[in-house]
């Protein structure tokens, strides 16, 4: 998984919305094989609670906290 970046952090920052965190796994297989459509049960979803964040953290640490919350899917 590549690093997040800030504009998630920024998205959440500015809008004060819920993010939702969400991951794609098979996706990765796929590409690789420059595939555009997915076998039947390929790809699994993971999705996450909805999340919240205050006001006053930088959008860089929302953005790690939702990789640490992604990856631990």
């Amino acid at each position: 998984m590549a690093p997040f970046q800030s504009g998630i952090g920024l998205l959440a920052e500015n809008l004060a919305l819920p993010i939702i965190p969400m991951r794609l796994d098979g996706v990765w297989q796929m590409k690789k094989e420059h595939r555009r459509l997915a076998r039947l049960g390929e790809i699994t979803v993971h999705i996450g609670a909805p999340v919240t964040f205050p006001p006053d953290i930088p959008a860089n640490e929302i953005a790690g906290h939702l990789q640490h919350i992604v990856s631990s899917f």
